[in-house]
């Protein structure tokens, strides 16, 4: 694959990051706290929908350009780079939507414009407190009755629970088999009767609340189910899936500006003894960039993308290891900008080793499903 965009590539990406820079520099969307300005995110969403950029690949009028996958990648680098908003509600568009495009109903499928617009939040049931990482693990179960089901269990570290209209749950439905084969998927409006929030404080500012999320003989119908019963693994995987290229590529992008923290600090002042770890942070940020590119190819010649699922644990890695390496260049009378900026990306990178799944099971999943070593 070329490393470069084609024409027709580039042309795209330069008209969606021609629209991102009039949207960020417009009067109306100034604000002194891009990162817990809601109201800020929010509407970046609801106008990136409209105008076809959420999700580019998505058919135009449904918040994307029908633009194919290589021309998406680019434009998400570059809209990364350009610093665009994050989105307030991101499991919204990067695994709901997806999520209900692919296995929902009509009636369930109506929902997608306003979960990818922002319109309403959804919030994800997946992980437990004995489950938080492994999937597979979870004791939430939903038990056939009349019409429907009965769901008990607890689910932790929910995002947005509390301002969610519905949650996509994932519940035991079986437990004869291999773990993972006994999983469904439910669409459960959150005003349910049975279910109860309970927010999780968190030291420091916080730009989403995380929640604990109790059921309690939950009763749903069976037009609730998502997808085939027993096929929940499925359905998480084909969502989860699709927020893939956007993870290792906001890891990319906090790796290059910790890499310009420790370039600006070594030419201030030099630290030969600092200058090959430098090197070797910049190899795997090219590393990193490459095989995100090897695993698209995959993907476009319709072979299995072995690469990507490499990319979670090896750029959060990486992105800790560069703030580290910052913060030992810039030294304790580091600039009070600097020092901000190296706290934000410390913290960030040292909770991007455990959401979305720790890096102790991204190894295992490395190990099992690609490498297919034995559990």
């Amino acid at each position: 694959m070329d490393l470069r965009p084609s024409d027709a590539d580039a042309a795209v990406r330069a008209e969606a990051g021609a629209w991102l820079e009039a949207w960020l520099s417009a009067p109306e969307h100034r604000t002194d706290d891009p990162r817990l300005d809601l109201e800020w995110r929010s509407a970046y969403q609801r106008d990136a929908y409209d105008a076809g950029w959420l999700v580019p690949s998505w058919p135009l009028g449904e918040g994307g350009r029908g633009v194919g996958p290589e021309a998406e990648l680019w434009i998400k680098l570059d809209f990364a780079r350009r610093g665009a908003p994050k989105l307030p509600n991101v499991q919204g568009p990067g695994v709901v939507a997806h999520a209900l495009n692919t296995f929902g109903s009509d009636e369930q499928r109506a929902h997608v414009r306003a979960v990818a617009r922002g319109d309403v939040w959804w919030c994800l049931g997946m992980s437990e407190p004995q489950a938080g990482s492994d999937l597979a693990s979870m004791r939430t179960r939903a038990r056939r009755t009349d019409g429907g089901f009965t769901i008990d269990g607890q689910k932790v570290w929910t995002s947005h629970a509390r301002d969610s209209s519905h949650c996509l749950l994932f519940a035991r439905t079986a437990s004869e088999g291999p773990p993972h084969r006994g999983i469904s998927a439910f669409v459960v409006p959150m005003e349910t009767p049975g279910i109860t929030v309970v927010p999780i404080e968190k030291i420091g500012v916080q730009d989403e609340e995380f929640c604990e999320v109790f059921f309690d003989d939950v009763q749903v119908p069976e037009s609730a189910l998502l997808g085939p019963e027993h096929q929940g693994w499925k359905v998480a995987m084909e969502s989860l899936g699709h927020e893939r290229d956007m993870i290792w590529i906001m890891n990319l992008v906090e790796i290059e500006a910790a890499n310009e923290l420790t370039r600006e600090a070594l030419r201030a002042r030099p630290r030969p003894e600092l200058t090959l770890e430098y090197a070797a942070v910049r190899g795997d940020a090219d590393a990193i960039w490459l095989t995100g590119l090897r695993g698209l190819a995959s993907r476009v010649a319709g072979r299995p993308d072995l690469q990507t699922p490499l990319l979670k644990l090896f750029s959060t890695e990486t992105a800790q290891r560069a703030f580290l390496l910052a913060r030992r260049a810039a030294g304790l009378d580091a600039p009070e900008r600097v020092g901000s900026e190296l706290l934000a990306g410390e913290i960030e990178a040292l909770g991007a080793t455990l959401y979305g799944g720790t890096s102790e099971i991204q190894r295992n999943i490395v190990g099992e499903r690609i490498l297919g070593l034995p559990r």
